[in-house]
């Protein structure tokens, strides 16, 4: 398994051997990257991962480690407390080799910048024609998004916690397109060529490339999180669709299917309804990439409803089947589907 680690080099990408004795000490560091404020590494919760290549993304949203280290034993604060926010800094995405041998990744030193943005997931990261495209889900800007999810916030009536999401970054799903064959001389030029993108890549003269992204899906507070593709088939390869959870001024109220190659959508919504991130279950031997199912927990607030497991045709988001549990249940986050 490859994984970021969190706390033992934030900055890295490990790997865990699949080996349950004692996976985390037996992990080794793949690569290391380097970081914009050496005792402010950035918030990362994924990164992208190609056929050949790793994809970090470097938010201006830190982790101040001096205060991280003293915020219980000596300031009696929490954890948020050491979140800093660097407008000045913009985004910077790192990308590296993964295996040159030895199992060892190697980075490469680009400097590819781009504006400020909030960033959770990753939804796919592919190569093509010389190019790494990275669809990730952004918020707009360099505050925190979390500043605005306060649970005494969402406990507020509904006009309240929009107007919360009112103030909040801006999310968009976008597609950023990486260059791997740099040539200094171009600047001012885009040196993007796939035919199937706006996003840009620009050379400027202090030699950092400049990302512009292409907007795949974007709507007044609505965000398009937790996404899942056909990971089975697809993941790491050229794809046409995604899915994931629908947050309405953050609350999740809804189903996205999202076809990235022309931005058509698909919804699942049912009133007073709240589903979990959707579990892409690919249909056996099945040939067209969106030939599944999506199963998703939905919760349903009152007396006379239940929660219920949600079964959706994947590829025209209809319903199939729903199996009720008649006992309370909890929003849920990330899950897996093991047959």
């Amino acid at each position: 398994m490859v994984r970021q680690a969190d706390n033992m080099c934030p900055d890295c990408i490990l790997y865990s051997p699949p080996d349950k004795s004692d996976p985390i000490e037996k992990s080794k560091v793949v690569v290391q990257f380097p970081s914009a404020e050496r005792f402010k590494p950035s918030y990362v919760h994924s990164f992208g991962m190609s056929d050949n290549y790793f994809v970090f993304i470097e938010t201006p949203v830190k982790i101040n480690l001096l205060k991280f280290l003293s915020a219980w034993s000596i300031r009696g604060s929490n954890y948020m407390d050491c979140f800093e926010s660097n407008e000045l800094l913009g985004t910077l995405f790192h990308i590296a080799r993964k295996d040159i041998g030895g199992g060892q990744g190697e980075y490469i030193d680009h400097k590819f910048r781009g504006a400020p943005i909030n960033l959770f997931h990753h939804i796919n990261t592919y190569e093509d024609q010389g190019f790494i495209v990275a669809d990730v889900c952004t918020w707009k800007g360099f505050e925190f998004v979390y500043n605005y999810l306060w649970l005494a916030n969402l406990r507020t009536n509904w006009e309240e916690v929009k107007k919360a999401a009112m103030m909040a970054p801006q999310p968009e799903v976008r597609r950023y397109v990486i260059p791997l064959d740099i040539h200094r001389e171009e600047q001012g030029k885009n040196l993007i060529c796939l035919p199937y993108t706006t996003a840009t890549a620009m050379m400027r003269c202090d030699g950092t490339i400049w990302l512009e992204p292409e907007v795949l899906f974007s709507g007044p507070r609505q965000a398009f999180e937790f996404p899942q593709i056909n990971y089975k088939k697809h993941g790491g390869k050229n794809y046409s669709y995604a899915y994931a959870l629908g947050l309405n001024h953050f609350i999740p109220d809804r189903i996205i299917k999202l076809n990235v190659k022309t931005k058509e959508t698909w919804v699942w919504q049912e009133p007073d309804s709240y589903p979990s991130e959707p579990l892409f279950v690919q249909t056996p031997d099945a040939v067209d990439e969106d030939d599944g199912v999506l199963l998703t927990i939905v919760v349903s607030p009152g007396a006379q409803k239940s929660g219920y497991m949600l079964i959706l045709n994947a590829k025209d988001m209809s319903e199939m089947a729903r199996a009720e549990v008649d006992c309370p249940m909890p929003v849920t986050f990330h899950g897996m589907y093991k047959p």
